[in-house]
C-alpha cells in the first residue's frame, strides 16, 4: 500500500493542475461581453490639433452601468472635456469629461445596452478629447480591444 500512495497523490496532484490551467485558459478567453468587466483602449491621434497626441485606456462594467477612463494627452491645450461618440452619426453616447479635468475619471447610470453595443462593435465608437482652441476635437481614436 505504501507503494501506491506517492503514485496515486502525483496523479491527484497532476489532474488538480490540468483542472485548474483548463479554467483559467477558459476565462482569460471568454467573450468580452461575459466578463464582468471589460477593457478597451485607444491611441490618440491629431483630430483638430496638429501635433496633439495621447491614449486612453477604458473599463465597462455593465452590470453597475459603470464607464471608467484613465486618458493621457501630449501638446494640446488642458482639456475641459471628453466623451466615446459613435462614428456613425458622432453623437455622445458616454460623457468622461471628468476623466480629463480631474474630476471622476467614471461615468456611471450608462445603460447596459449601451456598454453591450461598444463592447460588441468596440471601432464603431471613437473617443475625442476636446479643448477651448478645438471644441470639436483636438485628439481622438477608435476604440479597440
Amino acid at each position: 500500500m505504501t507503494n501506491r500512495t506517492p503514485a496515486l497523490l502525483a496523479l491527484s496532484a497532476g489532474l488538480t493542475l490540468l483542472t485548474s490551467s483548463f479554467l483559467v485558459d477558459t476565462a482569460a478567453h471568454a467573450a468580452p461581453a461575459e466578463r464582468a468587466v471589460v477593457r478597451l483602449e485607444t491611441r490618440l491621434r491629431p483630430s483638430g490639433d496638429p501635433d496633439g497626441s495621447g491614449q486612453a485606456h477604458f473599463t465597462f462594467d455593465k452590470a453597475r452601468g459603470r464607464v471608467c477612463a484613465t486618458v493621457e494627452w501630449r501638446r494640446i491645450q488642458r482639456p475641459d472635456a471628453a466623451h466615446i461618440h459613435r462614428v456613425s452619426d458622432g453623437s455622445i453616447v458616454v460623457d468622461l469629461a471628468g476623466s480629463v479635468t480631474g474630476g471622476p475619471r467614471c461615468a456611471t447610470g450608462v445603460p447596459a445596452r449601451t456598454i453591450r453595443q461598444i463592447l460588441r462593435h468596440p471601432r464603431q465608437y471613437y473617443f475625442n478629447v476636446h479643448n477651448p482652441t478645438y471644441p470639436a476635437g483636438a485628439i481622438q481614436g477608435t476604440l479597440h480591444h
